[in-house]
């Protein structure tokens, strides 16, 4: 069975997609001209739209500066919208953090992440994970492998799909699609061109997991 099996469910059967895209500063669009229309959920969101007979309801939960505390605050209000699916995109302010190479705050981390998972399983909504991006910011935080790592357990031990952003967006670099100055000139957020090309890459991963072909729509409408 598909991990996305709820997600994937309600697509073939012509309702609309109740998506979630919970998270920090990249959820929330900090850095993008209109997040409204130019951030990666709201871009992602036209993406699937073009391919998803029902269509596909946003909810964007994201809020910049959040680490795995806030984000359990917020939880009941993410929970309330009923997702079937929820894109979380978490672990970058737990890494950067003061306290972030205190063995404490990253079992912290872990602790909020598995019990949020556990509340979205519990709804029935699916849930794929998103890890840390790659930025000079995050580069210099020596804490930054071990939250990484620390999702690629969770999502390895829950048999959850999680996309490699941080690895997707260092093969732009290395391939030299893009610099790492040009995709967040400010060391950590992207502009509204690193949103798009991030929605698309989300888009090309997610879709066949739903049993979709990705559509190509003007993303900047």
């Amino acid at each position: 069975m598909s991990a996305l099996a709820h997600a994937s469910a309600v697509i073939a059967q012509g309702r609309p997609l109740r998506l979630v895209c919970y998270g920090s500063s990249t959820t929330e669009g900090y850095g993008a001209s209109d997040p409204a229309v130019t951030s990666y959920p709201a871009v992602l969101t036209r993406l699937l739209r073009a391919c998803a007979p029902g269509g596909v309801m946003l909810f964007n939960h994201g809020v910049s500066g959040e680490n795995a505390t806030g984000m359990e605050a917020r939880l009941p209000a993410v929970l309330a919208d009923r997702p079937d699916l929820v894109i979380w995109q978490t672990g970058s302010n737990d890494a950067t953090a003061p306290d972030a190479a205190d063995p404490a705050a990253l079992e912290r981390f872990r602790t909020l992440t598995e019990a949020g998972l556990d509340a979205f399983a519990r709804i029935g909504a699916d849930v794929a994970l998103m890890d840390i991006q790659y930025s000079r910011n995050l580069e210099a935080a020596p804490a930054m492998p071990a939250y990484l790592a620390a999702l690629h357990a969770i999502a390895a031990e829950r048999a959850l799909p999680l996309y490699p952003r941080h690895a997707i967006m260092r093969g732009w670099v290395e391939q030299g699609r893009a610099t790492i100055d040009a995709m967040s000139p400010d060391g950590t957020h992207m502009t509204d061109e690193g949103y798009a090309w991030l929605a698309r890459s989300v888009a090309d991963w997610l879709a066949p997991q739903l049993g979709l072909v990705p559509g190509a729509p003007d993303v900047s409408a």
